[in-house]
């Protein structure tokens, strides 16, 4: 009579565990399913007037970049320290007062490697052989007057421009300390791409977009941010059904297995 009733019991879990397992088999996932426009790699991005282009598409993330054809830069040029401009190095001289507003640009000449100076009392000697065997210290400016003429010198005020590092730059500042730049030049941003990530794009951000990677080497960018958040929705509550069924389908299967034991083991 045990028997039997275990026997029942183990069809009954049997036949739970089956329809759990068929319902997972037959069961279709729901996918995100988004209107908008989809782009693959070096392919271009027209926003409100700005034109992005995909520079990189990978599992799941990607890049977008653009162009800024006037990003402001800003540049410091300390004092008593070495700038090239021109393909001639220049020293920045500014005049220790409380308020400066001007700094001088003077051509700094290379001496070579087999030229010896000494310092003192502040002020740099070259040292010179003489025909005669003797040594003669000799200001370097000095020397560099000798050897090489004049340098060339530029001073410029706050407000003034002048061309820097293949810019048009202007002094917006000088202190004892430094020199400030600033110049407009292109720069290249960079717009990170993310699974479900929101990105605004646009001049100040106008158009808001979210990214979806329906297969490999493709992004989409839909505007309908609520629709995605939907169906990510809808899908955790698939995957949530489908893991409880697992769950009854394993549970059931080790009920079947502990009756069926329990129920035929040996009399004593």
């Amino acid at each position: 009579m045990q028997r039997r009733a275990a026997t029942v019991y183990a069809v009954l879990f049997l036949v739970i565990a089956a329809g759990a397992y068929s319902l997972v088999g037959v069961a279709d996932s729901p996918t995100i399913d988004l209107d908008g426009e989809t782009y693959t790699e070096n392919e271009s991005l027209p926003v409100a007037g700005y034109e992005y282009t995909v520079a990189s598409v990978g599992d799941g993330e990607g890049t977008l970049t653009r162009v800024n054809e006037s990003s402001v830069y800003t540049a410091t040029l300390d004092n008593d320290t070495t700038v090239d401009l021109d393909d001639e190095t220049y020293r920045v001289l500014i005049a220790n007062t409380s308020d400066p507003d001007e700094f001088t640009l003077r051509e700094e000449f290379d001496l070579g490697e087999n030229v010896t100076n000494v310092t003192q009392d502040g002020t740099e000697y070259i040292v010179r052989n003489e025909s005669d065997g003797n040594r003669t210290l000799v200001p370097r400016s000095e020397y560099e007057r000798q050897r090489f003429g004049e340098p060339d010198t530029r001073t410029y005020a706050e407000n003034d421009t002048f061309d820097y590092q293949g810019n048009e730059t202007t002094v917006t500042n000088v202190t004892a300390d430094a020199a400030q730049l600033q110049y407009v030049a292109p720069a290249t941003e960079e717009t990170s791409l993310a699974e479900g990530g929101n990105v605004t794009l646009g001049p100040n951000g106008e158009e808001a977009f979210v990214a979806h990677f329906p297969e490999e080497g493709v992004v989409q960018l839909s505007t309908d941010l609520e629709g995605y958040d939907e169906q990510v929705e809808e899908i955790d509550r698939f995957d949530e059904r489908i893991a409880g069924l697992w769950g009854v389908a394993i549970l059931s299967g080790l009920t079947l297995i502990l009756l069926v034991g329990l129920a035929f083991l040996p009399n004593k």
